[in-house]
């Protein structure tokens, strides 16, 4: 009996295993499907990677798995299902067969609340799995595809004073009541001189609020690459670190910040998150599309062509 028991667990985590999502099976072995970006990178990159999502399982289980409490990290929407929503889809893809799509609807001058698609991470796999959360550096990466050329800023007489904001990638950390706040968030406004998108940071915590940066305006229609290092600091310190890149160039750095709250965790995440939006072709709408989002301990972007 004992031995027909232990024949039993052993297929039963067999299967358990091969049913999982690749990133979460491969337990550092051969990185991404056939065919895609993350599957085409140096052997010496791949053995750097902690976490990645290539979406080819053509769901979203490399970002939540089964059990949400077990994920080590989730979807998190903001808005009814009609207007907040994430999927993997084949219509469109940097690489491979399939991205995630982040929609989000009736996000317009405010009226509506915020609206929002978070797609977030803070362990390399699942809690169940041996899970274990992001080192205090590392590296965190996507690529982006925006199909129209979007605008979040608000005017008077409606503008409730923050000129608009299109939360696009960010880092959080949990406050002393556990409830996680953003701590560095990626935003694109729009440069009013080309009428074109381009990208700032905002951090609450820090002083400056507020950096420009030094990158060229957002293609629309095309994919663009994003990384980001992040350096944890102590709690409410001045010892941490970040710095950008944007299809392999360096747009931003930072030392000497604080890069963490109170709680031990590095939340990052990606998503379309904002409470006006216009341009595109329906007012208060926009879809972003995101693929093969990479963690790592070594830089990608020197993969990236420019």
């Amino acid at each position: 009996m004992l031995k027909e028991e232990m024949r039993l667990k052993t297929f039963l985590a067999l299967t358990l295993l091969f049913s999982l999502p690749q990133s979460f099976a491969d337990a550092g072995r051969a990185f991404g499907s056939a065919g895609t970006w993350v599957y085409s990178l140096p052997q010496e990159f791949q053995q750097r990677i902690l976490w990645y999502a290539d979406h080819e399982e053509g769901n979203l289980y490399d970002w939540e798995y089964d059990d949400p409490d077990m994920s080590g990290g989730g979807i998190f929407n903001t808005g009814s299902p009609e207007e907040a929503f994430a999927e993997a889809v084949s219509s469109v893809a940097f690489s491979g067969t399939y991205s995630v799509q982040a929609t989000i609807k009736n996000a317009f001058r405010s009226m509506n609340g915020n609206k929002a698609v978070r797609l977030m991470r803070w362990t390399d796999k699942p809690w169940d799995m041996g899970g274990k959360n992001f080192p205090k550096a590392a590296y965190y990466s996507t690529w982006m595809m925006i199909p129209e050329n979007y605008n979040p800023t608000k005017e008077a007489p409606w503008d409730p004073g923050d000129g608009g904001w299109w939360n696009v990638f960010q880092f959080k950390s949990k406050d002393k009541k556990g409830e996680s706040q953003p701590l560095w968030v990626l935003n694109i406004g729009r440069d009013e001189a080309s009428g074109q998108m381009k990208p700032y940071l905002y951090t609450k915590y820090n002083k400056p609020h507020s950096y420009d940066l030094a990158a060229d305006p957002l293609p629309v229609g095309q994919w663009f690459h994003i990384e980001a290092y992040f350096k944890q600091s102590g709690r409410r310190k001045r010892n941490g670190a970040i710095a950008f890149w944007l299809n392999g160039t360096k747009i931003f750095q930072a030392r000497r910040v604080v890069t963490r709250l109170h709680g031990a965790a590095i939340i990052w995440g990606i998503g379309n998150y904002t409470d006006h939006i216009d341009g595109g072709a329906a007012p208060g709408s926009a879809t972003v599309y995101f693929d093969d989002a990479i963690v790592s301990t070594a830089p990608v972007h020197r993969y990236v062509a420019r």
